[in-house]
């Protein structure tokens, strides 16, 4: 598929509406903030068109994201890495509105080349070029406007201020913010989190997924729709009463074709891990941590050993007893230590290099995207993009919340793998290079 023109119409920052207090001035940031790649994570937002003029739909997504931020300060403030903090001081977001000569029916028929979707976003790198400066934005938000009337919103924000549960309430609240024209009366929870894990001073436990520094990666979408996913169910044979869930199977899944392939490219089994956060919101016994917004993740963490046949069971059964953890962990210090011999854990790993695989697998299936209705109906499509890492995994729901689009990153010699393997053929619907 051709590369889209796409015009900058416009770039801007869009700060509050309404002024933040000057007793909610700093933000301290939390022990889970410090522990995050320092990134900025991308999500896209397709609407087909509708009765809507874009000036009108233009309009009030500007007047709205001002509106919501005065509830979200610190996403329109600048991080202060000498206080390990945000500075709240309403310098704005990043808005940037575009232009794109195209059909967004027919381009997302075709079905989209990954590195394309990328040139929705307002930084198309993962990285901003400014990211590390005192004035670099913690949100940016491109607005592209298709010819036919169609609209792609593609949102990134730091990672530093939020995981996937905090982007996820922005947008929602965003969404009704720009529908109804109110903003909710009760302020998110910020500062929380960092009230009960506060900053420590910690060296060599910080995770950051492997990059692809030196080395194209391949980033390709696979879907598996619900027929497939049960269909892939019924072929595993279950010890357990738990059956498990979606995400599980095709996590396990990924591993399995993963494992394979590096065994026939090393011509001998190798020792691997399975990494991936698990939102400690709904399964602490902490006082008010379900709805704390900021980073609140852990390591969930599964080894295969090299001699080792992958078991279906083992990502089910992982993610089950770290829930079971962290729900025991009647005290601060106890989930400090959980998470910290988790991270330490994981860092370890890194530093073996070639001794091991290791991947690293996101879910953010189950949050709400499907339901970000800024005024012009829900999305036809949300989307991840290209991604700025190797043998890294994004798993997202489908539009009937019943399927599972994984988004797949690898060197291109494993790509070629990975795509024809026979269980991916089986299970995945085919989709267009």
């Amino acid at each position: 598929m051709a590369k889209l023109e796409i015009q900058i119409h416009s770039r801007k920052m869009l700060k509050p509406s309404i002024p933040t207090p000057n007793h909610l001035q700093t933000l301290k940031l939390s022990f889970f903030d410090q522990m995050v790649p320092r990134a900025y994570v991308p999500v896209l937002f397709h609407y087909l068109p509708s009765c809507s003029t874009t000036t009108e739909r233009c309009d009030k997504l500007q007047k709205s994201l001002a509106q919501i931020l005065t509830n979200f300060y610190p996403i329109a403030g600048r991080f202060n890495e000498d206080e390990f903090s945000i500075q709240c001081n309403d310098e704005g977001v990043e808005y940037v509105q575009t232009k794109v000569s195209a059909d967004l029916a027919e381009f997302l028929h075709q079905g989209p080349n990954t590195e394309l979707l990328n040139d929705f976003l307002p930084w198309p790198s993962a990285v901003p070029p400014y990211s590390d400066l005192p004035s670099s934005p913690l949100l940016g938000v491109q607005v592209n406007l298709f010819n036919c009337g169609g609209l792609v919103m593609g949102i990134q924000i730091s990672h530093i201020v939020a995981d996937a549960f905090t982007l996820a309430t922005f947008v929602k609240e965003w969404a009704h913010t720009c529908l109804t024209g109110t903003t909710k009366d009760c302020l998110p929870s910020f500062g929380h989190l960092s009230s009960l894990f506060p900053t420590r001073v910690l060296s060599g436990i910080q995770y950051s997924p492997p990059s692809n520094r030196g080395t194209k990666s391949f980033t390709r979408r696979f879907v598996f729709d619900a027929l497939a996913i049960t269909k892939l169910k019924n072929t595993i044979k279950y010890s357990s009463a738990i059956k498990p869930t979606r995400v599980m199977v095709v996590m396990s899944l990924i591993w399995k074709v993963l494992a394979g392939i590096s065994t026939a490219k090393n011509g001998h089994s190798r020792g691997s891990s399975f990494l991936f956060p698990i939102n400690l919101r709904g399964k602490s016994k902490l006082p008010s941590l379900e709805h704390a917004l900021g980073n609140g993740t852990m390591f969930g963490i599964a080894d295969l050993e090299a001699s080792q046949e992958l078991n279906h069971e083992l990502v089910g059964n992982t993610i089950r007893d770290t829930c079971v953890s962290i729900g025991k962990a009647a005290r601060v210090d106890d989930v400090f230590c959980l998470v910290v011999n988790n991270q330490i854990k994981a860092v370890d790993m890194l530093c073996q290099g070639d001794e091991m695989d290791i991947y690293s697998c996101t879910s953010w299936c189950g949050f709400s995207w499907y339901e970000a209705d800024f005024g012009w109906g829900k999305p036809f499509w949300v989307s991840s993009v290209s991604l700025d890492a190797i043998e890294v995994i994004m798993l997202m729901d489908t539009k009937d919340s019943d399927g599972v689009e994984a988004w797949v990153s690898l060197k291109e010699n494993d790509m070629a793998e990975f795509e024809r393997d026979d269980d991916i053929l089986t299970f995945c619907s085919p989709l267009p290079k």
